[in-house]
């Protein structure tokens, strides 16, 4: 059998940690190890797990306090580290609001693929939360969002039975074989939150590797995902940051690389008129910390 290891991040969500914890332990095909991951919570998750290993006797579940808050990025890059210490064939990376259902691990090593395999998510209404990109594009000159068509656009449309080529992965069950780790890496713990997973995949996909969506394995995302507000909250200067520091660091002609400036004055601007200084200070910021990454202690929760 391929020995995976499955590496989740959490941080303050012991009642949805306990039902991922539980989804993994009884997954038909078993797993190696499950590295839980704790950003500093301080909530007891600690006593949550060793409990939880007596209830899973037969999983080996081992547990790390990364001894700050270092954000999803950061705990994704600390359980790489963990990961990295003992023998596997791929990693399967977890959210801590995310139940994937009992065949899903096995469905995703089913699909053969050497590069990266992600599951299709759903909310608990039942509805496609799969949002992953089938196309990226860091090419065209004239658009604002690079993110076209996704996974849940063609779910949507029509019944989908075979492996979909995609552009990106969410750090939320994807399956990512040794061959990606030896090559590329772990995942860039500056980022904090957000776009960490789009680095990532866009290093996988420049390496060679292909990056596939799997209809057939399943997973529920135990929240709704709602960013429509998260730009003028804490999470709106890592939003803006680390996408400038993608089209920058990714883009491929001189136009896209550019075009965090244009986006920053045009944000600046957009906020003056309205009267919002903080969210035009932010913005500012944000761009002048795209080129390094940094700032993230300012900023965070």
């Amino acid at each position: 059998m391929k020995k995976v290891i499955a590496v989740v991040v959490t941080f303050k969500r012991k009642s949805l940690l306990e039902d991922v914890i539980k989804g993994l332990a009884e997954q038909s095909y078993p797993l190696s190890e499950i590295i839980i991951i704790d950003n500093h919570s301080c909530d007891g998750t600690d006593i949550l797990v060793d409990n939880l290993r007596k209830v899973y006797a037969t999983s080996k579940i081992s547990y790390y306090d990364t001894g700050d808050n270092l954000g999803g990025a950061g705990g994704f890059a600390y359980g790489f580290e963990v990961a990295q210490k003992s023998d596997f064939e791929y990693l399967w990376l977890m959210d801590d609001d995310l139940l994937p259902e009992s065949d899903c691990l096995e469905n995703l090593l089913a699909t053969g693929c050497d590069g990266i395999i992600q599951p299709i998510r759903f909310n608990k209404d039942g509805s496609c939360a799969e949002i992953s990109p089938i196309e990226y594009d860091l090419d065209s000159v004239f658009i604002i969002n690079p993110k076209k068509k996704t996974v849940k656009d063609i779910i949507e449309l029509k019944n989908v039975d075979i492996p979909v080529p995609i552009a990106g992965v969410p750090f939320e069950g994807p399956l990512i074989s040794k061959s990606v780790v030896d090559k590329i890496g772990k995942p860039e713990s500056k980022f904090f939150i957000f776009n960490d997973d789009l680095d990532y995949s866009i290093r996988a996909r420049n390496a060679g590797f292909k990056i596939l969506c799997q209809p057939k394995a399943t997973a529920i995302r135990l929240l709704v995902n709602n960013q429509s507000n998260d730009l003028k909250s804490w999470k709106g200067y890592f939003m803006l940051r680390n996408h400038f520091y993608i089209l920058r660091t990714h883009g491929k002609n001189f136009f896209v690389k550019s075009r965090p400036i244009i986006l920053t004055l045009g944000y600046a601007a957009l906020s003056i008129f309205r009267g919002d200084l903080d969210v035009a200070l932010k913005v500012c910021r944000a761009y002048r910390d795209s080129y390094y990454l940094s700032n993230n202690d300012r900023f965070k929760p």
